[in-house]
């Protein structure tokens, strides 16, 4: 009677589990259609500057004020003859603006032209039912669908539902919904979002 018994908790307990499996938790998040871009690409699809990222700096005629910086962690890129100044959130054409103003008055007719070298900065981050979870480094404009390409595609126990968790900055946080198919397909235009640095993506 025991052993019967035991064998019928153990049913029990296997059809409870698969229950669970099939009834799984789903992160709560809005339609993708409600994403808005905004800190890594400006709207003509140019990168903006971040912490961490180097930039080669070229003063013509000046090569003691020529080479290469790296960004701060503070977003400050701090360059000879002048104070620190704020970059991150700028193109390379408006911070070389900015050191040629900035250089007026130090420099006899300053050109400066500016490259971003190295991108540190635009990092996303894969979790959940992927190949491969961890950071994925980009180094310029990716849609959804490449970046989980890179991140090797869906486990095969992925439920096909994926979640994106973007900061919005002050600690806050939204999350959009959507489906893989959507993205393999195009049918709703999905390769029009492309990801910005610090995006978490969650494949249930």
């Amino acid at each position: 009677m025991t052993q019967l018994w035991q064998k019928c908790v153990i049913a029990m307990s296997a059809v409870w589990l698969s229950c669970l499996s099939a009834c799984s938790y789903r992160i709560p998040a809005e339609d993708i259609s409600q994403l808005q871009a905004g800190k890594t690409f400006n709207r003509q699809g140019n990168f903006l500057i971040g912490p961490g990222d180097e930039v080669d700096v070229f003063v013509f005629g000046e090569e003691r004020l020529t080479g290469r910086f790296t960004v701060s962690p503070t977003g400050l890129l701090s360059f000879p003859l002048i104070a620190p100044m704020m970059v991150s959130g700028m193109t390379t054409a408006q911070l070389t603006r900015r050191l040629e103003v900035a250089l007026q008055g130090l420099v006899k007719n300053p050109k400066v032209a500016v490259n971003v070298l190295g991108v540190r900065s635009f990092q996303v981050y894969f979790a959940g039912e992927v190949a491969r979870v961890g950071v994925v480094q980009l180094t310029s404009e990716t849609s959804f669908l490449q970046a989980l390409t890179m991140a090797g595609g869906l486990s095969e126990f992925a439920t096909g539902r994926l979640v994106l968790v973007r900061q919005l900055g002050n600690n806050k946080v939204r999350r959009f919904a959507l489906r893989y198919e959507d993205v393999l397909t195009g049918e709703r235009y999905l390769d029009n979002i492309t990801l910005e640095a610090g995006d978490v993506i969650y494949a249930e």
